[in-house]
């Protein structure tokens, strides 16, 4: 059997190069990732603050925002070869990424993470059509990924979807905020307060984070700051 199988991935890579995801070049990491395109990854050594866009080094609280700080944690800046491989794992239907950059996540974020003492990592939600279309919420696979790293369970239904809106991407920065504004609910508010973690693929301008924090925040949680693979323009 294990000959068999072999055999068969054998077969596979033959009519079906591995390339990797990041460059196109064929490729034999088992992650699907080539060991240039990783090294070629901008990474960021330190969380961001959202609310100021201040680097963060020493510690996870803004000495600047104060209460209002909203932490940022990504992998790296928005651009080749982490950009492909976020539009891979975002709309071709390619999943394995997640597995990567949450290992990834972890290794440079993950003390600074636990530190915030959170209850549970919550994805931000696909609208229903959007999700079934593509048949996965790429938010949601990475939180899978991270949980047993960071000890958090994910709670998805938490926060929902409830508007379609045109996609973030296609909008220039200013009109995101009012396009993404009301398109949130959360079905239950919380008697205690609960602090949260979201989980996003790519987090741009924040205007889909922030918004989503604001609609938690208003049925009684506290969200502590918000995760992704990339963030940039």
């Amino acid at each position: 059997m294990v000959k068999r199988a072999t055999w068969l991935h054998g077969a596979l890579d033959f009519v079906f190069p591995p390339l990797c995801y990041g460059c196109g070049v064929f490729s034999e990491s088992r992650i699907g990732i080539c060991e240039r395109c990783l090294a070629a990854i901008d990474r960021y050594r330190d969380p961001v603050c959202l609310s100021c866009q201040s680097v963060l080094p020493s510690a996870v609280s803004c000495p600047l925002c104060g209460d209002e700080a909203f932490v940022l944690f990504a992998c790296g800046h928005y651009e080749p070869p982490l950009k492909e491989i976020v539009l891979q794992f975002k709309f071709r239907g390619i999943t394995s990424p997640a597995a990567v950059m949450a290992g990834m996540l972890d290794e440079q974020f993950g003390d600074q993470i636990r530190r915030l003492n959170a209850v549970a990592l919550v994805p931000i939600p696909l609208y229903p059509s959007r999700q079934n279309y593509r048949g996965y919420n790429q938010a949601a696979l990475l939180a899978r990924q991270l949980s047993p790293r960071l000890g958090l369970p994910v709670r998805e239904g938490v926060i929902l979807r409830i508007k379609k809106r045109r996609p973030q991407a296609r909008l220039n920065l200013k009109k995101r905020a009012t396009n993404i504004r009301g398109v949130f609910v959360v079905p239950r508010s919380v008697k205690e307060s609960s602090t949260v973690i979201l989980v996003d693929d790519v987090v741009t301008s924040g205007a889909t984070v922030l918004e989503a924090r604001k609609t938690l925040i208003g049925a009684g949680y506290r969200v502590a700051g918000v995760i992704a693979i990339a963030h940039g323009a």
